[in-house]
């Protein structure tokens, strides 16, 4: 029996197998467009305006900084100046200026603070690391990390649900097997999933079967649509996905492997969205036109006491 379920479970493998050949190191990653997130203690920080990207330094508004620091704010009638106050230091900036005051003494800003959508943005570097914290900027994944980056497992931010509700989702040739629990450490092995765990975009990042996983992106790529992955996973084979859409078989979407690139500890992996076994596997003619936006939601094939799913976040 248990030989048996083996085999099923390396069929189960193989039909998330990868496309192509492993890719050389790549220094230089593709550049996209993705969002900046500003993270505090590998947390998200709330925002209701876009963090960006102006002359090499990272604004954010200011009241969502000092929120996630834990500073204290003091602002001038005109809101034209804001000082940041957390245990014995003080920072001050006014907008419009390069001149900034940290407990009285003067430093100069290499971009001034400005208005946008009514919100101030202030300098997240400089404010972060003169309120004491240490800060990095990761450029494969557009995070600014302030504190710490203990990234928390998969199980610790999300919930368990019932999979009930999602089960007519998993239709088609490979649905079966997604839904066997394949990791002979568990008590449960060889039995059937009954509980999923929904990744929000504001989860990230998460460390999934003991892989930290910084964000997973819509990207683009000579006109083709791609799941892009940013991770420290090593070996041959990248995260597998699987798009669910009602009305349609569980669709496998395996990594890309030529396409893989490498920047120091980080691996950066592109999943296709258009993948012409739909045809071969489900007699799908118009394969080539799925669409991520058309997508409920996306499997995550990865090791977990529950399914794993992202909401459709490219929508």
């Amino acid at each position: 029996m248990f030989k048996k379920l083996l085999i099923i479970g390396v069929v189960a493998v193989l039909s998330f197998t990868s496309i192509g050949v492993v890719a050389a190191d790549q220094t230089t990653p593709r550049q996209f467009n993705l969002p900046i997130k500003v993270l505090y203690n590998a947390r998200q920080i709330a925002s209701d305006v876009q963090p960006e990207l102006k002359n090499d330094v990272v604004f954010v508004p200011f009241r969502a900084v000092a929120n996630a620091l834990g500073a204290k704010l003091d602002v001038t009638p005109d809101w034209k100046t804001i000082t940041f106050v957390r245990d014995e230091r003080k920072v001050t900036i006014t907008i419009g200026s390069k001149t900034a005051y940290v407990n009285g003494q003067k430093k100069e800003l290499l971009a001034a603070p400005y208005v946008k959508n009514g919100r101030t943005m202030v300098p997240t570097r400089f404010v972060s690391e003169q309120l004491g914290e240490t800060v990095e900027w990761d450029s494969v994944s557009r995070y600014v990390w302030i504190g710490h980056k203990n990234v928390p497992t998969l199980e610790e931010v999300t919930e368990k649900e019932d999979l009930e509700p999602y089960l007519h989702y998993f239709t088609g040739k490979y649905a079966e097997n997604t839904l066997k629990i394949y990791d002979y450490r568990s008590p449960d092995f060889g039995k059937q999933y009954t509980t999923v765990r929904i990744i929000k975009e504001t989860d990230w990042p998460l460390v999934i079967a003991g892989t930290p996983i910084t964000r997973v992106d819509r990207v683009v790529i000579d006109g083709k649509e791609y799941l892009r992955t940013v991770s420290t996973q090593k070996g041959l084979l990248g995260l597998p996905f699987y798009l669910l859409q009602t009305g349609q078989p569980l669709k496998p979407r395996g990594e890309n492997t030529s396409m893989r690139e490498y920047v120091s500890e980080w691996r950066a992996f592109y999943n296709p969205v258009i993948d012409s076994t739909d045809e071969t596997d489900f007699g799908i003619k118009d394969y080539k036109k799925v669409k991520l936006k058309d997508v409920e939601y996306i499997g995550v094939e990865s090791r977990s006491d529950s399914i794993i799913l992202m909401e459709n976040y490219f929508k």
